[in-house]
């Protein structure tokens, strides 16, 4: 609902709240439709307090990330232009920059990294890089508490995703279980990280977990008077329905429509919405209720979500160009190839008997044996991308600043089971192994037999081939902390929870409470001794304080040049939407700055009654070369993320952020 507001430069709290409200009230509704899994009220009070406390630290360790280097900078920046400027692109202030002549100039742009320039002439602005859903959420903790509200939100969204996963887990492996397994994900670093900063990962968990959980609602109430299988991995269902067909279907539309929204906040949820298609045709074969509401809930989200990027992040798709065509093609081949099968199915043919009867087994054997295949890679396989990426040149940088061999076409993408391990040891990775297995055994004998299709079909089947796809190919610059974002929005959840479903399992003779005694050391002691050394750790701080210096340093006539390669990636979008000054960066050309151009720019900015400032982030040095006096407005010397290619992150990393300006009087000499 907040896209037509974008796009018409309306999104103000007046017109906006009044929208989140209808909004909220719709949501309200739909959750009336959920039934409520029975279980112990301390279960229950358990699992809020996980959710709550691991939002509250979170809060309280946030980063202040908003001199752009990473995403967190460009998303900051983008929930914060959004906030103050009501809606998108962000606007170039032609002549206040010199007017087009000066726009025209070799190595002249306004563009920077995660802020693409677009037009020419007096028709330039700039579009922010990604989707709109997280900067939107951003946003609104910009509007309840300023820049705290906007650093603070993604901590919100955590606790919120930890309700929405505790939720999920308690329809699929019980009240108790679902709490050590909600406390064994907020333990782990990747999730305390993501919700630390302004990242995507806590709002996509939160939309695709609330999602899952309405969608096994629905097939539970959709499956009412068939016999109860709640439970552990062997199990085919949940909790037991109330028995309300049309409260499933309902509810399917809803799950529908946030599964399809999840691609509002990262692009990849393509991926996703491919695997569930399959099984949708799984569902209609055995005549489930709930898949017309769900697809048209799917697809109308989905279609949304595509317009959406369309409109509003169309560079950002040409960047990623070569990852988006697979995404884009998954659902068109899947969604296919399930229609032919679905229509060969109803026609009534069938495979071999002898292929149906070896069903479990081969889904069993092929899920682990696939598995097995991707943690082994380090042992036979390096993965490499063209040494021309420009991600090539950074992974290179890291390798010779670690003392590694210089291959800076290393993806790493061989060692990403070993990323997961790092974070929940390898008994939890061991255990989820053996509950997938046993799943894909048991879906086998259910599709063989006619059996009920089971309630966790969607949530099971999805979370492991998306797991096993992002195992594959992570598609991230491989340093650590930052690369294990990848996992934060389905692997580490899906991991977690099959590995507590290990717990459940009925056919081992053990008591309830040694179940108990053998989680805490397989599952929360791994999980906390990983993200221990970072638990206390806060990057970026006092980064507000250098962006409020650097605004105070501006005055109201003052137009910013930006004359160095730091500057000129790091701060465009913070003093042109945090600081509202107008600015421009002046490339320099192999290494070195042109001098003419600058002079040309300065000539240009003084014609339009203005005073032109030059910037630099790396030093006074390339100030002074043009003949103009330097002063240091911001020396911030603060820490940032390591940033590890082959050792899980133990620490931070020391960060300078620092700006020099030079007001230029008469034009640099």
């Amino acid at each position: 609902m907040a896209v037509p507001l974008l796009a018409t430069h309306l999104w103000r709290p007046a017109v906006a709240l009044p929208v989140l409200v209808v909004a909220l009230a719709l949501a309200v509704r739909a959750a009336w439709l959920v039934d409520v899994v029975p279980g112990p009220r301390w279960a229950a009070g358990l699992l809020v307090a996980v959710a709550a406390g691991s939002g509250v630290w979170a809060a309280a360790t946030h980063a202040e990330h908003l001199v752009l280097r990473r995403d967190a900078g460009s998303y900051a920046l983008y929930g914060q232009y959004l906030a103050t400027a009501h809606g998108l692109p962000v606007a170039v202030d032609v002549p206040a920059l010199g007017g087009p002549r000066v726009l025209a100039l070799p190595g002249v742009t306004v563009g920077s990294p995660a802020f693409y320039a677009q037009g020419t002439g007096a028709g330039t602005y700039v579009v922010p890089q990604f989707l709109p859903a997280t900067p939107v959420f951003l946003s609104l903790g910009w509007w309840a508490d300023g820049p705290l509200g906007l650093l603070l939100a993604p901590a919100l969204a955590l606790a919120a995703a930890l309700l929405a996963f505790g939720a999920l887990a308690r329809r699929l492996v019980g009240p108790g279980w679902a709490v050590l397994a909600t406390a064994t994900l907020a333990l782990t670093a990747p999730v305390l990280h993501a919700g630390r900063s302004t990242y995507s990962e806590p709002f996509a968990l939160l939309v695709g977990c609330a999602a899952m959980t309405v969608l096994v609602a629905a097939q539970q109430a959709d499956t009412s008077g068939r016999p109860d299988t709640r439970g552990g991995p062997d199990a085919s269902g949940g909790p037991a329905s109330s028995g309300r067909p049309d409260a499933g279907r309902r509810l399917a539309l809803v799950a529908g429509l946030l599964l399809g929204s999840v691609s509002l906040v990262r692009i990849d949820a393509l991926r996703e919405i491919a695997l569930v298609l399959p099984l949708l045709a799984l569902l209609s074969w055995r005549g489930s209720a709930v898949v017309r509401p769900f697809g048209a809930g799917l697809g109308a989200a989905t279609l949304f979500a595509a317009a959406t990027a369309g409109l509003l992040s169309r560079p950002y798709l040409g960047t990623i160009a070569g990852s988006l065509l697979p995404l884009v093609a998954g659902p068109l081949v899947l969604g296919g190839g399930s229609w032919l099968a679905l229509r060969q199915a109803r026609a009534g043919r069938r495979l071999p008997a002898r292929a149906v009867a070896a069903l479990p087994w081969a889904l069993s054997g092929a899920l682990v044996l696939g598995m097995l295949v991707l943690a082994s890679r380090p042992l036979w396989l390096v993965v490499r991308q063209s040494a021309a990426d420009s991600g090539a040149r950074v992974v290179a940088g890291l390798q010779l600043a670690q003392g590694l061999a210089i291959d800076g076409g290393r993806t790493y993408a061989e060692a990403t089971v070993g990323w997961v391990a790092w974070w929940v040891g390898v008994p939890a990775l061991l255990l989820a192994l053996a509950v997938a297995g046993r799943l894909a055994h048991r879906l086998g004998i259910v599709l063989r037999t006619g059996e009920p299709l089971p309630a966790w079909l969607v949530p099971a089947v999805v979370g492991v081939a998306s797991s096993a796809l992002t195992f594959y190919r992570p598609g991230i610059t491989p340093d650590h902390p930052w690369a294990d974002r990848r996992l934060v929005p389905v692997v580490l959840p899906s991991v977690v929870l099959l590995a507590v479903a290990a717990f459940t399992y009925r056919r081992v003779p053990v008591g309830r409470w040694v179940r108990i005694v053998a989680a805490v050391p397989l599952l929360l002691l791994p999980a906390a001794w990983a993200t221990a050394p970072l638990a206390t750790q806060r990057t970026e701080r006092g980064e507000l304080a250098a962006v409020r210096q650097a605004c105070a340093a501006f005055g109201p006539r003052d137009t910013a040049v930006l004359v160095d390669n730091r500057s000129a990636n790091e701060w465009p979008q913070v003093l042109r939407g945090w600081c509202g000054v107008p600015s421009l960066v002046v490339r320099p050309s192999q290494g070195r700055l042109d001098a003419a151009t600058v002079r040309a720019v300065a000539r240009g900015i003084e014609a339009a009654g203005r005073r032109p400032v030059l910037v630099s982030a790396d030093s006074a040095a390339a100030i002074r070369e043009l003949g103009v006096a330097a002063r240091q407005v911001v020396a911030l010397r603060t820490s940032e993320d390591q940033r590890l290619l082959t050792r899980r992150p133990y620490g931070s990393a020391p960060l300078a952020v620092d700006l020099w300006i030079g007001p230029v009087s008469s034009g640099p000499s």
